[in-house]
Parts: C-alpha cells; structure tokens; sequence
C-alpha cells in the first residue's frame, strides 16, 4: 500500500498570507514591548496601524 503522509500545513502553491513575521534582535524586542505596554498598546496593533498609514501614504502618493 503506497499512502503518502500529509505533513499539514498550507497546500501546495498557496502562498502565506495571514500572518506577517519580523526578526529583531531580543533587546530591541524587549525594549518595544515594554514601551508598548506602558502606553497600553499591543505589537500586532500598532504594527497593523504603522501599514495601514504606510499604504494610505503611498495610496495618496500615486493620486498626486
């Protein structure tokens, strides 16, 4: 009987799109994190605004 193992994961072709990683050095990690929680903030969140400004500049760029 020749049965193939899945492994998981994406099938194949997808491309990964839900998720954006970033490497940091740990004390730079650190040092974010620690700020983000004073101001009551989350990494993801902030990150998420950071793009969508990033794009809304860009998108207003290209009207010009």
């Amino acid at each position: 009987m020749d049965k193939k193992m899945n492994a998981g994961g994406r099938p194949k072709g997808r491309k990964k799109t839900s998720k954006i990683e970033v490497a940091i050095e740990p004390g730079i990690k650190q040092v974010f994190m620690d700020l983000l929680a004073a101001e009551g903030l989350t990494a993801s969140g902030q990150i998420c605004n950071w793009i969508r400004e990033y794009i809304k500049e860009h998108e207003e760029d290209d009207i010009q």
